[in-house]
């Protein structure tokens, strides 16, 4: 161990310093030693104490009714917006599988719950030119949802992407029934229609 220069001070002050140090270490040992006794006396008469039980964290239940939401007969909708979509895309794999279709066709989106929940759901839209030219009628069907659960329904046209198409017109249904065997997913149905008259202002 590298030295700084104390040998060559005074030998009976290092002796008293090392002394002092001496009788530091005897006393912090004797009150160790009383200390260790205490606790050992302590223990013998101490009672166990009961390990805490952990504690169970609850998760608060969803806000019902949703805000944002149309309202009828116990059926509440709404169409997302852009920010509300991507949140409940990344939420569920076979939304993010389904919206890869989105970037060569007409989509639309839709959200939907039921306080009694659904047996399966139908969503009847349509689906327009930038024109405003009625270019067909979109049928979606979907499968069950729990009471009070929220979800998110894409709806898929055939029709291409060119520039402003786009889905209105959306009417949801909240099936109690059991869906009848070879319901198809998606239903489309080509229309042709003149263009709607623009108003002059």
């Amino acid at each position: 161990m590298a030295r700084r220069g104390i040998d060559l001070g005074n030998s009976q002050l290092q002796m008293g310093a090392r002394l002092k140090k001496a009788s530091s270490l005897l006393a912090l040992s004797i009150l160790l030693s009383s200390i260790a006794s205490i606790d050992s006396s302590y223990a013998a008469t101490k009672k166990p104490t009961p390990k805490p039980k952990p504690k169970v964290l609850i998760s608060p239940a969803p806000k019902w009714p949703p805000a944002g939401f149309a309202f009828e007969s116990g059926v509440y909708a709404r169409v997302p917006t852009s920010k509300q979509l991507v949140s409940a895309i990344s939420a569920k794999k076979f939304l993010a599988n389904q919206v890869k279709n989105c970037k060569k066709f007409v989509c639309g989106a839709v959200q939907v719950a039921a306080e009694p929940g659904c047996q399966w759901w139908e969503v009847d839209s349509h689906v327009y030119s930038k024109e405003k030219v009625l270019l067909g009628k979109l049928k979606t069907i979907v499968g069950t949802s729990s009471p009070f659960e929220i979800r998110t329904i894409l709806l898929v046209s055939p029709e291409p992407i060119e520039t402003l198409e786009f889905i209105t017109d959306i009417e949801v249904v909240c099936h109690q029934d059991p869906k009848p065997q070879g319901a198809a997913g998606s239903t489309y149905t080509k229309v042709a229609e003149p263009p709607k008259e623009s108003v002059s202002e």
